[in-house]
């Protein structure tokens, strides 16, 4: 799925207290992502989502951009979720030519509260400080709850795999 940075802007309001992923959150995010994805290819096995995490820092799914990874906190300064993003996503030639969100969660006791929204709209304030126009990501089809947000917030469908990609 793709959209333009500036139809995000329109459709939410960053989340108010942000700030920039860096690699010492690689326990919690690794802990996040084998706590919200479901169990499949490559969210199968713990040592499988700790490698991923942190192979994100280590730019092997494109050039990392903590500036456009926001990681939201809520009132307390308790974690509510994160949203990582690369410049280009190296991972398939198949991608559109644009920033590529990697991983959108919000962790369960904060969802529902506009979280996930603010975190992709940050992301997008951050991009378009740059000069991107517009931002992908990629979702699973029995996600119904994110595609209809991605479609909220100006995400098209541009392509489409089997779910065994």
């Amino acid at each position: 799925m793709v959209a333009p940075v500036d139809a995000i802007l329109q459709a939410a309001q960053p989340w108010p207290h942000v700030r920039a992923m860096v690699p010492e959150d690689i326990p919690w995010v690794a802990a996040a992502a084998w706590e919200c994805y479901p169990r499949r290819t490559p969210f199968d096995t713990w040592d499988g989502v700790v490698e991923l995490t942190q192979s994100m820092f280590r730019n092997e799914a494109g050039e990392f951009m903590p500036v456009a990874s926001p990681v939201a906190l809520t009132e307390d300064d308790y974690i509510a979720g994160f949203v990582t993003a690369v410049y280009r996503c190296t991972l398939r030639d198949d991608l559109p030519d644009c920033p590529y969100i990697l991983d959108c969660i919000t962790l369960p006791d904060h969802r529902r509260r506009g979280v996930a929204a603010g975190l992709l709209a940050a992301s997008a304030r951050a991009l378009k400080a740059v000069g991107e126009r517009e931002v992908a990501l990629t979702v699973y089809d029995d996600n119904e709850a994110g595609k209809a947000l991605y479609s909220r917030l100006g995400f098209v469908e541009v392509m489409r795999r089997p779910a065994s990609s």
